[in-house]
């Protein structure tokens, strides 16, 4: 009698335990997308930037990918990790996505832990974007006859540098939305 009451209590214990760890996955899921609970494997080569996944770029960041609001018929087509720095600098790891259109890249955001726009910017900034701010310039890039705007700003402790072409139906009013929408 007292053995199948220890079994029962075991039963609903790992049932207890089990049930824990789905909400916590599910949480997880849910509250940062494309994070894992789970230790991730970086890149250990230094200066040396590789392919990486969404888990990847969140333990970097400490916080999921950041998502823009794309123009229509574009995507997201790759994620890159820098390797770390070198030992005698304090910096961090650097994300890169590069968004495609009709199979050619036409933007390439990078991001790293920073608190504010690099002090050798600040008498750049020109602008708001989504309320902080920001610098932007657009530039006219001869090799490619098309005009580059870029962006570069901070926000919770990420600073944020896009580089958006403006070919391939992407105006500047959809880059300028894009470059708005991430958060």
């Amino acid at each position: 009698m007292r053995s199948t009451g220890l079994l029962h209590s075991a039963a609903f214990l790992a049932v207890l335990v089990s049930a824990a760890a789905v909400l916590a996955f599910s949480a997880n899921a849910a509250l940062r997308p494309g994070c894992s609970l789970l230790p991730v494997a970086l890149p250990a080569q230094e200066f040396v930037a590789q392919s990486a996944t969404l888990e990847q770029a969140c333990a970097v960041l400490g916080r999921p990918l950041p998502r823009p609001v794309l123009p229509p018929g574009t995507r997201m087509a790759q994620i890159g990790i820098d390797g770390p720095p070198p030992a005698d600098l304090t910096c961090c790891r650097m994300v890169h996505v590069s968004y495609s259109v009709n199979g050619q890249n036409f933007a390439l955001l990078d991001i790293h832990k920073q608190d504010a726009i690099p002090a050798g910017n600040l008498a750049q900034i020109n602008a708001t974007l989504a309320g902080v701010p920001a610098v932007i310039q657009q530039s006219r890039r001869q090799t490619l006859d098309s005009d580059d705007v870029s962006y570069l700003w901070a926000r919770d402790g990420l600073l944020y540098g896009l580089h958006i072409m403006l070919t391939g139906g992407i105006t500047r009013d959809l880059a300028d939305a894009m470059a708005a929408s991430i958060r």
